[in-house]
């Protein structure tokens, strides 16, 4: 714990300068985020911080930022964090154990001991709650055990509002570019992100290019019928969807054809990384109308090269595919022999 006091207006002030300096400098939404996340922590003086992220189509709450923990995923309205954000209200809690919505097993099991938690809707700028902000155990200015106080809130509020506001343009724009069946973005939302994260982007780091198709899906349609095959599409694309990082896309190419858009992954890591997941969705099965369907997908794997454009590098991890699916599908081709 480095920070053992709290800060005066002046330390404040150059502080939020800090921070403010870097979000305009950041291009990520999950550094922006942990920065954000950092700041929060900083300015209540707390031992542990985190950012949830309200998912109402999946029903659930997971951790967008993550200071002192591991990312968490619970169901929604459970807990601190969902007691907060369905009652739209602050919870301040210093003595967590007593109450009944506190979960007392994540500290049995990894030792910590939570003594005071202060829990912050967080909203979009319509007033609706789209997440929330968490500081556990506060520290007072001789480094001992505090308790979370209304300053606390009205120094949290800063973080809260940032939060919301990046939040929002990151849904916001999604909800733009979006395939309306699988929710995934689609062709429009790939040339974006290229242009946002690849071909403007000075300081570009290795991105992978996965591209995949389902296989034998006229099958599916001709068997099952049409509706089956749009559970099928919408399965995979939650799959697909949740394997990835919040830095990471996952676009919907059209059809039964997706790409996979990896930051910070070379060709191997990535091939692995395809690999684990035609293992997956060969071990998967959908449900439909009391009916068990089963698949398999190919993939081809790339990295990208920032000198092309999008459509050469789709094109070039495409004969991959193309390659796998030639050859007996089901397979991951990364190099074509």
């Amino acid at each position: 714990m480095d920070q053992k006091k709290y800060l005066s207006s002046d330390e404040l002030l150059e502080k939020i300068f800090y921070y403010m300096s870097r979000l305009f400098e950041e291009k990520e939404l999950s550094k922006t985020l942990f920065l954000l996340t950092d700041l929060g922590k900083t300015l209540v003086n707390s031992d542990r911080a985190s950012f949830w992220f309200w998912d109402k189509r999946k029903h659930v709450a997971w951790t967008l930022a993550a200071l002192g923990i591991d990312t968490i995923t619970v169901p929604e309205n459970t807990g601190l964090v969902g007691a907060a954000m369905s009652g739209n209200e602050i919870l301040i809690i210093n003595n967590p154990y007593e109450d009944s919505r506190f979960n007392p097993e994540v500290d049995k099991n990894s030792g910590y001991q939570t003594k005071s938690i202060l829990t912050m809707p967080v909203t979009n700028s319509e007033g609706v709650v789209i997440g929330a902000y968490q500081a556990i155990n506060k520290i007072n200015t001789d480094g001992s055990d505090g308790v979370f106080t209304e300053e606390d809130v009205k120094r949290l509020s800063l973080a809260t509002a940032f939060c919301g506001r990046s939040l929002e343009s990151y849904v916001l724009h999604n909800e733009a570019i979006e395939d309306p069946l699988t929710g995934l973005r689609n062709r429009r939302g790939l040339h974006t992100y290229y242009e946002r994260r690849i071909a403007t982007n000075k300081n570009f780091d290795s991105t992978a290019i996965i591209m995949c198709d389902i296989d034998h899906f006229k099958r599916v349609n001709d068997t099952y019928g049409h509706n089956a095959g749009d559970e099928v599409l919408k399965h995979v694309a939650n799959t697909l969807s949740n394997s990835i990082g919040i830095d990471d896309g996952a676009f919907r190419w059209g059809g039964e054809e997706f790409i996979l858009l990896l930051s910070h992954k070379h060709m191997d890591d990535a091939a692995e990384f395809a690999e684990n997941l035609r293992k997956a969705i060969e071990a998967d099965k959908i449900t439909f109308e009391g009916t068990d369907i089963k698949i398999t997908m190919s993939f081809g794997v790339s990295e990208i090269d920032p000198s092309l454009t999008t459509e050469e590098n789709v094109e070039g991890v495409d004969a991959k595919l193309y390659y796998a699916k030639e050859h007996g599908r089901n397979r991951v081709i990364s190099v074509m022999e």
